[in-house]
């Protein structure tokens, strides 16, 4: 039983690490609706991150970014869907 309790503490320290490792990421930057920085906070745990330079940053708030920015892709396209949906039953009522 100790065996697996002491796998199972690895483990956990493996992902926490992986978690906490530096990765490098650049923040796309315009002088409009993109230039503020960026607040991410995970686990009670905060940073900010410039747009438009390479910063590294923890893995886990570029994972956070990286799920952010799909989901800004899924709402993108069903607002798609759900606007030609409108106008093409918008067309059959006139």
């Amino acid at each position: 039983m100790a065996t697996k309790n002491t796998s199972e503490k690895t483990k956990t320290k493996a992902k926490v690490v992986d978690e906490n490792s530096l990765v490098e990421i650049e923040l796309f930057r315009d002088n409009k609706d993109y230039k503020d920085n960026v607040f991410v906070a995970v686990n009670g745990e905060s940073c900010v991150i410039a747009r438009g330079k390479k910063v590294k940053i923890k893995k886990k708030f570029a994972d956070v970014i990286a799920l952010s920015m799909k989901q800004d892709v899924k709402t993108a396209r069903m607002m798609d869907e759900k606007s030609d949906e409108f106008m093409a039953e918008a067309q059959t009522k006139l």
